[in-house]
C-alpha cells in the first residue's frame, strides 16, 4: 500500500511538473512571438523613417535643380530680351535716319525748285 501511495504521489508529481513545464513553454513561446512582433514593428518604423527621409532629400534635390534651371532660363530670356531690344533700337534709329534723310531730300528738292522758279521770275 505504501508503494501504491508512493507511486500515485510520484505520478501526480510528474503530471504536475509536466503541466508546469508545458505551461512555461507556452508562455515563453507567447513572449517570443510578442518580442518578434515588437522587433518587426520597430524595424518597419525605422524603414518608414528612412524612406521618408530619402523622399525628403530627393524632393529637396529636385527643388534645387528646378530652381537652378529656372535661374538659367531666366538669365537666357533676359539676355535674349536685351539683344532683341538692342536690335529694335538699332532698327528704329536706322528708320529714323532714313526718314530724316528723305525729309531733307524733299526739302532740298522743294528749295531748289523754289530757287529755280525764283531765278526764272527774276530774269
Amino acid at each position: 500500500m505504501k508503494t501504491k501511495l508512493l507511486s500515485a504521489f510520484t505520478l501526480a508529481l510528474c503530471i504536475t511538473a509536466g503541466a508546469y513545464a508545458q505551461d512555461s513553454t507556452s508562455m515563453s513561446k507567447k513572449e517570443m512571438r510578442q518580442q518578434e512582433k515588437a522587433e518587426r514593428k520597430a524595424r518597419m518604423k525605422e524603414d518608414l523613417k528612412n524612406t521618408s527621409q530619402a523622399a525628403g532629400e530627393t524632393a529637396t534635390e529636385v527643388g534645387k535643380g528646378i530652381k537652378r534651371k529656372a535661374k538659367i532660363a531666366g538669365e537666357a530670356i533676359d539676355t535674349t530680351a536685351r539683344k532683341v531690344g538692342a536690335k529694335v533700337n538699332t532698327g528704329l534709329d536706322n528708320a529714323s535716319d532714313a526718314i530724316s534723310t528723305e525729309a531733307r531730300k524733299l526739302k532740298n528738292k522743294r528749295d531748289s525748285s523754289r530757287a529755280e522758279k525764283a531765278r526764272k521770275d527774276s530774269l
